[in-house]
């Protein structure tokens, strides 16, 4: 059973299933494996038990709970504040995990998806996030901005979360911006593209998401 002292979680949501392969290139040896309710039966069919899981357990079966121990299902009342997504993270939280990455978050109902990818901005500042399915990597970047190394021909894209997004600055993108605006609806950043490599973006004001491409 993994410790309760783990500053990395991977965090399974009830959204569409991640792959095994997926699974096993997002955990490493050390990471607390923390379920939103169902999610621990997409997790439970990969043959992985949930060190934690955290919900109203109206949607995780018996057979995926086998194996977790009773004081690590967490169960909570069901309420229209929050979901069990966000109680899965705040429990990380309060276990000392300080980042985690985010599975079964994304697919299936529009609505929860969009609200999945607004626990970025939720978390911010409290819990290091990243959104991971079989076609992106998705994080928020903070005003530090970020820079980060990636080969030429890596497709990202650029997309404002919840209203414009000002003072936008890149280098080592094939369609550069410089201190200019996106706003949904009105301009987007869809399909850029790596050219060289360190790739830096800085956000003078508004939440900007950087959806990373998996190869």
């Amino acid at each position: 059973m993994a410790s309760t002292k783990r500053e990395f979680a991977v965090v399974i949501g009830n959204g569409e299933p991640p792959t095994k392969q997926l699974f096993d290139a997002v955990t490493t040896p050390d990471a607390l494996v923390v379920c939103a309710d169902g999610g621990a039966n997409a997790l439970a069919a990969l043959g992985v038990k949930a060190d934690y899981v955290v919900g109203d357990f109206d949607s995780v079966s018996e057979q995926a709970l086998n194996g977790v121990p009773a004081d690590h299902r967490i169960r909570v009342d069901a309420d229209n504040t929050s979901t069990d997504l966000v109680k899965a993270l705040n429990h990380a939280l309060s276990l000392g995990v300080r980042s985690a990455a985010l599975l079964g978050v994304t697919g299936g109902r529009v609505d929860h998806t969009l609200w999945n990818l607004s626990l970025l901005k939720k978390f911010q500042g409290r819990l290091q996030l990243k959104v991971i399915d079989a076609w992106c990597e998705t994080e928020l970047i903070d005003a530090a901005g970020i820079q980060f190394a990636a080969p030429p021909g890596q497709k990202l894209s650029l997309c404002p979360l919840g209203g414009p997004v000002s003072g936008i600055t890149t280098s080592g993108l094939k369609f550069p911006l410089s201190g200019e605006s996106l706003a949904p609806g009105e301009r987007d950043g869809i399909s850029n593209e790596v050219v060289h490599s360190p790739v830096t973006i800085h956000v003078g004001a508004g939440d900007l998401l950087l959806c990373l491409q998996r190869q």
